[in-house]
């Protein structure tokens, strides 16, 4: 037994233990509580004098009792032994620690301020060896990293970390350019496509890649087996193996977006051999041939480590450990320097204090903050005009009163750089009315044109700094104040993305997550079970949406497609379906110990790009 276990027993005699207790006690009581010898007793005595956790003062003459003082309590006892746990690589030890023993608050909020000085880059070496280790602290946990479920921002941008598709996009122009496959060919109706794939393509489990993979994989993003996605409405017809590295897709008809769907992370490859495992246990360790593996994957950490028969190259970056601390998604991180050095990279998804420091990255994120409207029964919400009226009362610049300007702006697309340009539009042409509340105080808004006779439900989930609920019940807030009452109902992610759940509620609040292609991305946000759009479109509108979309996929004209998908988002917010509110702005810090720093899509820094600067250059 760990002499520290021995300690903690001393609460059969004390009930509690804090510092500068005292208690009188025999070495036969303390030979019960520690179920040993007297002599065994005195061992363990000396021991924890010499830890400094206890003093004993021994009775004089046979028969009296000795003293025994408490010098520390059990929740420092804890801490220290937490941390000693992490700096051996254990957090998830230190962090069970923490638990088994309910330390108070402020016994956690010590733990998270010291581990403030783990994070950052550690490099183990010797002469022959030298080990790079990324130490990040994250919010939330990722028990899912199963592609086809990929929803949120981190998943995506972990997708890509551990797996392949068949083709990619290049970083210069968007072109969609050969990655597991090398060549792709497309008769002249483009209804046959085949995909030539690479050989020597390594899986984590050091199983080659070949066609058969490819097969499994698509013919499992083409079922229903995981709800309708915009994966199940392609118009499928057969796909094959033509041999060990050969696959030919056939489709019913010409779909011109084959190649941009391919290229998402969604279709990244995985092996057949995978089909065996159950599904809990691929998505908490999936078996990719990216260029990092999950090593380990809990509520308390998810390690990545390199994988050394990459096929574009080993990463390196040895290890990337994903500190889970719950804690922060509320509890800002100062932008301090440990032992001298700043912290070499500091992502968007840790709040943090600006200390007056500009960001080293700041771009606005992919994807904005919307509403719905539940159109699929009766009652108030059929009304255009109340609709317009509840969008007003959601005014997003009051929305966001108190945080900086430069921490959002308005959104009128789910793409920011569509924004500005319906921004330009609203502010000059036609369509001016539908701007002009930005400038009203929700005070002075005009009386709502219907008041209903029961209350609405909105819907909206858990995010850091628990942004969404905020503004929900902000947002309740300024309806109440008009007699409108709204019931703010916030549910964890995984319970929110359940269709039964957007289909019960009236409005929901939620994030889009987009990429660089904004054709593939409004498909998915359209034709997802798990999104929230369709479930509240109307028949009537979800119909004359499909048409919209079927005329989107038949267009062959990459030019045309965007700006159809454009005039059909535009659509959407016309008819009140949908209402944008302001896109993120994220900042990002890193300094000069870091090369090959490049913020994807998603808002992270691409770890395999990473590295860090040998020592001689600094």
């Amino acid at each position: 037994m760990q002499l520290s276990e021995h300690f903690f027993n001393l609460k059969k005699l004390f009930g509690k233990l804090e510092s500068q207790i005292s208690q009188k006690t025999t070495l036969q009581e303390l030979g019960t509580i520690w179920n040993c010898t007297p002599r065994n007793v005195k061992w363990i005595i000396r021991r924890l004098c010499t830890a400094g956790w206890i003093t004993w003062s021994p009775g004089r003459g046979r028969g009296n009792h000795s003293t025994l003082t408490i010098l520390t309590s059990e929740a420092e006892v804890v801490l220290t032994l937490a941390q000693e746990a992490t700096t051996k690589g254990r957090f998830h030890d230190g962090i069970r620690l923490l638990e088994e023993h309910d330390v108070d608050d402020v016994t956690r909020g010590r733990f998270a301020n010291w581990l403030e000085g783990q994070y950052g880059y550690r490099v183990d070496r010797n002469e022959n060896y030298q080990r790079d280790t990324l130490r990040l602290p994250f919010y939330r946990s990722m028990p899912n990293l199963d592609p086809i479920c990929t929803l949120r921002r981190t998943e995506w941008h972990m997708a890509r970390q551990l797996f392949d598709t068949l083709v990619t996009t290049s970083d210069e122009d968007d072109e969609i350019i050969p990655h597991v496959a090398y060549y792709w060919e497309t008769d002249n109706m483009e209804t046959t496509w085949t995909f030539y794939i690479r050989k020597g393509i390594l899986f984590h489990d050091n199983t080659e890649l070949n066609a058969k993979d490819v097969v499994y994989t698509l013919k499992r993003l083409t079922s229903t087996n995981f709800g309708r996605t915009e994966w199940t409405e392609l118009p499928l017809d057969s796909i094959q193996a033509l041999g060990l590295y050969c696959v030919e897709i056939r489709l019913k008809r010409p779909y011109h977006l084959l190649p941009q769907l391919l290229a998402s992370p969604r279709a990244s490859i995985l092996p057949l051999s995978s089909s065996i495992l159950s599904p809990g246990e691929f998505a908490r360790f999936p078996i990719g041939s990216g260029p990092f593996r999950v090593i380990e994957n809990n509520n308390v950490q998810i390690v990545l480590e390199a994988f050394p028969a990459y096929f574009w190259g080993r990463a390196q970056l040895d290890l990337v450990e994903i500190w889970i601390i719950p804690e922060t998604r509320y509890r800002p991180l100062p932008l301090q320097e440990m032992a001298g050095d700043s912290l070499p990279y500091i992502h968007p998804f840790q709040l943090h204090t600006r200390n007056n420091r500009p960001p080293d990255i700041e771009k606005v994120e992919a994807g904005c903050t919307y509403m719905t409207f539940q159109l699929n029964k009766p009652g108030p919400l059929q009304s255009s005009d109340f609709r317009r009226w509840l969008c007003h009362a959601a005014n997003p610049l009051h929305m966001n009163d108190g945080l900086s300007d430069h921490t959002y702006s308005e959104a009128y697309s789910f793409f920011p750089e569509w924004s500005k340009i319906a921004d330009r539009i609203l502010e000059n042409e036609y369509m001016n009315d539908d701007r002009s509340y930005l400038k009203t105080q929700s005070a002075f808004l005009a009386p709502p044109p219907y008041h209903p006779e029961q209350s609405l439900s909105l819907l909206t989930y858990h995010i850091l700094d628990d942004s969404l609920e905020r503004n929900a019940r902000w947002f309740s807030e300024q309806c109440a104040k008009h007699g409108i009452k709204i019931n703010v109902e916030v549910r964890e992610y995984e319970e929110f993305i359940r269709p039964e759940i957007i289909d019960a509620a009236d409005l929901v609040l939620a994030n889009a997550v987009v990429d660089d292609n904004p054709v593939i991305s409004f498909l998915r946000l359209m034709l997802d079970d798990r999104h929230v759009v369709r479930r509240h479109l109307s028949p009537e509108i979800y119909q004359h949406l499909s048409a919209r979309l079927r005329k989107i996929e038949n267009e062959p004209e990459l030019h045309n497609r965007i700006q159809m998908t454009w005039e059909t988002e535009q659509w959407l917010r016309n008819t009140r379906a949908v209402f944008f509110l302001y896109h993120l702005n994220q900042s990002t810090y890193y300094d000069n110990r870091l090369i090959g720093m490049q913020t994807n899509a998603y808002g992270w820094a691409d770890f395999y790009r990473l590295a860090l600067l040998p020592s001689k250059h600094l």
